[in-house]
């Protein structure tokens, strides 16, 4: 296991209960023999059944989502032609600072596939198809997943543009954006990483992530989502037009599964009006690198 990550419980790997037919509640034991965490987990009942939870609170540095040169030039659209020196000096300043002030982290909280849908189902707003409801069925697991890239990096943008620094302020909220991409993939890696042994013996696992707001998940399906994470012990927030803080934070499901898995085409009813089609984009990293 990566030195990143750090277990929920003073540092150490939490054993989890196994409850046979308990209807709609999961415990995840609190690392003390005997004792159950006062927050249970809370399922539909149509969840019943022996069911293991896993849920870990992930830690990263800088240098890990730490995007490259290549990868924050594409984000803004400036491959193809030769960039000026004063672009990349910033892009470069813009870096720096990034690895300074970033301090990544999130919760994996996994969850049963059986049960996706009363987190996915929202207040009912969602567009009535799309990718995820055709991958989350085929997943071996699922999980749900709340991260931040921390609040200095958009403290910073934030008194960049107050002071008359706009143009390293701009280069800096594009060195987030392309970083917060890396932290999604980074939470699925680690997913994958830390489910049992046996669900690799037959394929080869990768991961992805969906998000609320995207690919015909209504935003308001923040308010499901923090429900069953509770990030606020991360110091991530909701708010009630239903974006995070800190800004620079990402949510969703992470779908664990082979690259069949993930594979669907983009012709769903939402898709024409799309102006940013990042799930043909990861789609495409997936493929390319597995």
């Amino acid at each position: 296991m990566q030195n990143s990550i750090e277990e929920e419980v003073n540092g150490v790997r939490p054993e989890f209960k196994m409850v046979p037919g308990y209807p709609g509640t999961i415990f995840p034991d609190s690392g003390k023999k005997g004792q159950f965490q006062p927050d249970a987990i809370q399922v539909s009942d149509a969840w019943i059944g022996r069911v293991e939870v896993m849920r870990h609170v992930i830690r990263l540095k800088a240098d890990e989502i730490t995007p490259s040169q290549k990868e924050v030039l594409e984000s803004q659209g400036m491959t193809g032609r030769k960039v000026p020196d004063r672009i990349l000096a910033l892009l470069d300043s813009a870096m720096e600072l990034f690895k300074e002030l970033a301090e990544p982290k999130g919760i994996i909280q996994q969850w049963p596939i059986d049960d996706f849908e009363n987190v996915f189902a929202g207040s009912g707003r969602n567009d009535p198809d799309g990718p995820i409801r055709i991958i989350v069925p085929k997943a071996d697991a699922i999980a749900l997943f709340v991260a931040t890239l921390g609040d200095a990096l958009f403290t910073k943008s934030s008194d960049l543009f107050k002071q008359g620094g706009a143009p390293l302020g701009y280069m800096l909220d594009a060195v987030n954006s392309a970083a917060g991409e890396k932290l999604g993939k980074m939470m699925g890696k680690h997913f994958v990483e830390l489910l049992p042994k046996e669900l690799h013996t037959k394929k080869v696992l990768v991961s992805q992530y969906y998000c609320p707001g995207h690919c015909g998940w209504h935003i308001s399906g923040q308010e499901k989502l923090f429900e069953a994470v509770r990030p606020e012990e991360i110091g991530i927030d909701l708010k009630a037009n239903h974006a995070m803080y800190p800004l620079k934070s990402i949510s969703g499901v992470l779908v664990a599964g082979d690259m069949d898995t993930h594979r669907f085409k983009p012709k769903f009813s939402f898709c024409k009006d799309c102006k940013e089609h990042k799930c043909v984009e990861r789609l495409a990293i997936l493929e390319r690198e597995n």
